[in-house]
């Protein structure tokens, strides 16, 4: 029986650019855990598992040559068994994680992988891999409650509801019909206008000098932000009218105009682009990055400063579903030669303590630090 075949979204057309320049590399790979502190029913757990990819058709989307053209098409649930690895410490957890996000998923046949991990104690819990044309972070989150949410279901013999879970081809048949809509050229409008020039790129100064030698590892360096500083910051922010993010983005912005001796630049950041309840409940690749254009005008106080951020994130946020893709279309019509409007990200995400159906769980997730172009 043939399969109904899709477009790619332009959030995995994206991804899916990066994935054909570096060739056979898991750049786009997403890995990470969920730790489950109690004893655990590995055979339920498996079959939680496995409920979840019956239940989220974006976890069974396979991408196809048709005409040859890229397309993609959800295929058939197929049972499949979850290994379950004995492990000592969390360090073993890592080594499992390092394991899988080393693998090198072929798109046109698999982009989710699963291991289950048990401690001497009973405890353990799940890893995943998901290749990002069918992930973003929001999923890996709905991913680890979906799989909680299932196994309590399956433990406690209820029925699971599936009532709230719905298939990313209705995002898919959603962005069709957005394309050929009047806000589709009002978004259109407001990223041409403003780009209508396009700044220098900024960049981070760096000491590497073997600049040929590509790689797609890399390591992140952690700092804590105390407390009190941060009590600190949220005060600021509600006696000058603007969020957290805005506060940081500014901040950041300084810096980064600073070391680059610029004003004028874009630094991208990452926007759920899940914009009702239906969405904000589906599995799938939904995040765009937009470019957001830093002014820095000169005996401006850094209060000013921070609030023509806020101002700008609101423009953001209203046009936020008009793809970078697009974005990036539209400019190379006219400049062919560009290469993209950022060289930088700054990423501002809200954790919360996990708790699902009565089960305390913690996550932790590693991105293999795609940067979309």
């Amino acid at each position: 029986m043939k399969k109904d075949l899709y477009d790619l979204t332009a959030p995995q057309k994206s991804i899916l650019a990066t994935e054909q320049y570096f060739k056979g590399s898991n750049i786009n790979n997403i890995c990470g855990s969920a730790f489950i502190y109690e004893a655990i029913n590995f055979d339920i757990l498996k079959k939680a598992v496995n409920l979840l990819v019956k239940y989220n058709d974006s976890l069974r989307i396979k991408l196809c040559i048709e005409n040859n053209e890229i397309k993609q098409y959800v295929s058939d649930y197929i049972p499949f068994d979850v290994d379950v690895i004995d492990v000592n410490i969390e360090n073993d957890v890592s080594n499992i994680e390092n394991n899988l996000i080393k693998q090198v998923f072929d798109i046109y046949s698999n982009m989710f992988t699963c291991k289950l991990f048990r401690f001497p104690n009973g405890s353990g819990g799940f890893s995943v891999n998901i290749h990002h044309l069918v992930s973003d972070s929001w999923t890996l989150g709905l991913v680890a409650r979906g799989i909680v949410h299932i196994y309590s279901c399956l433990i406690k013999n209820e029925d699971v509801d599936v009532s709230t879970i719905f298939s990313y081809t209705d995002y898919i048949k959603s962005e069709q019909e957005y394309i050929s809509s009047t806000k589709f050229m009002k978004d259109k409008e407001y990223w041409n206008s403003i780009f209508e020039s396009i700044p220098e790129s900024a960049s981070i100064p760096s000491r590497k000098t073997d600049v040929d030698n590509f790689s797609c590892k890399a390591n992140r360096v952690l700092y804590t932000i105390s407390k009190e500083k941060m009590d600190e910051i949220n005060d600021f922010c509600k006696s000058v009218g603007i969020s957290v993010f805005n506060f940081f983005m500014a901040i950041f912005s300084i810096y980064i105009g600073r070391v680059s001796n610029l004003d004028d630049f874009v630094i991208g950041t990452p926007i759920l682009n899940r914009t009702n309840f239906k969405e904000k409940n589906t599995m799938g690749m939904f995040i765009n990055i937009v470019p957001c254009r830093i002014d820095l005008l000169k005996n401006q106080t850094f209060k000013d400063f921070a609030n023509s951020i806020s101002k700008n994130s609101l423009g953001l946020l209203r046009h936020q579903k008009y793809s970078y893709q697009y974005i990036l279309e539209d400019l190379r019509r006219k400049n062919p030669n560009l290469p993209s409007l950022y060289n930088i990200i700054m990423s501002y995400q809200i954790t919360k303590a996990n708790i699902e159906d009565g089960l305390s769980y913690d996550t932790r997730w590693a991105f293999n630090g795609t940067c979309r172009r």
